[in-house]
């Protein structure tokens, strides 16, 4: 079973344990819900926050994580400090793509998102419910997923905004 994951890259202090642990669970359901011969596979574009997040909590879980890199300069988008736990994660992951895109865009982020809808089982989303507010974000990745009958597990936490 491959789950891909998308969300917010600041999820607020408030809910980041819950969320963490909303998170957590799920992955443990659904590795317990899967056979014996089927393992829970995690893909996403290890963006700060959400997707960061989720690459942690899966590969602590030892679960597989299959990184999906948005474009050739994508490190380019993080400071420093993120950059370091980029690079740690994707060192970490099982296996990875990276995208035709030269550079960071909106183009090259809802390629990621369309890319990895279309081979997931499921999608993770770590969203707060409002539309995207850039070309490639979280709600259009949720948008499109729906568009194909992807199920969508939705985790926040009510009327907290990212």
């Amino acid at each position: 079973m491959i789950v891909a994951v998308t969300g917010h890259q600041h999820i607020p202090g408030v809910i980041m344990h819950e969320v963490e642990s909303d998170v957590r669970s799920l992955l443990q359901r659904l590795q317990g819900e899967s056979d014996r011969m089927t393992r829970v596979t995690v893909m996403g574009c290890l963006a700060e926050g959400a997707d960061q997040m989720v690459a942690r909590v899966a590969l602590e879980e030892g679960l597989h994580f299959e990184a999906v890199i948005p474009c050739r300069r994508y490190e380019s988008t993080f400071d420093a400090v993120g950059a370091k736990s980029y690079r740690e994660l994707l060192s970490r992951s099982s296996s990875s793509v990276v995208l035709p895109y030269d550079g960071p865009s909106g183009e090259a982020y809802i390629a990621a998102g369309r890319y990895m809808v279309k081979r997931c089982d499921r999608l993770m989303a770590l969203w707060d419910g409002h539309p995207a507010v850039a070309l490639g974000g979280t709600g259009d990745v949720v948008g499109y997923a729906r568009t194909k009958g992807v199920p969508v597990d939705v985790i926040w936490r009510m009327g907290v905004l990212h």
